[in-house]
């Protein structure tokens, strides 16, 4: 019977434990992200280069329709940015500092112009 007990108290240790553990991994979603708690848990894996083209021709297409140059400047082709892995080493391209290097829908690593909105998007 004293067996029972003990077992019990070991079961109760170990889920109160994992329990914690849970908690703490939530709140670090909440207080970070999901980017960061992503991050956390092996980095983060590059965009898809297709996916990103994708995206910058329908954002383009999007963006011809705006009527001023400051909603051009505003649209999401502009503002967007993408982490591509370029040299297909399976890791986010950086500078020679280690900064991920964001590229824009009209870099040479994604290459989707847009006549009409292009001129308007400036480097953030």
């Amino acid at each position: 019977m004293d067996k029972k007990g003990v077992e019990l108290s070991f079961n109760v240790i170990i889920i109160a434990i994992l329990v914690i553990l849970v908690l703490v991994i939530v709140g670090y979603f909440f207080t970070t992200g999901a980017a960061g708690l992503f991050k956390l848990f092996g980095g983060l894996a590059p965009d898809d280069r297709d996916v990103a083209v994708t995206s910058c021709s329908s954002k383009c297409q999007l963006a011809q329709q705006f009527g001023t140059e400051n909603q051009k400047a505003s649209s999401s082709y502009c503002r967007n940015t993408w982490k591509i892995d370029t040299n297909n080493d399976g890791k986010i391209d950086t500078d020679a500092e280690g900064n991920v290097i964001k590229y824009h829908c009209w870099d040479n690593a994604i290459g989707e112009t847009c006549p009409g909105v292009q001129e308007f998007c400036q480097e953030v």
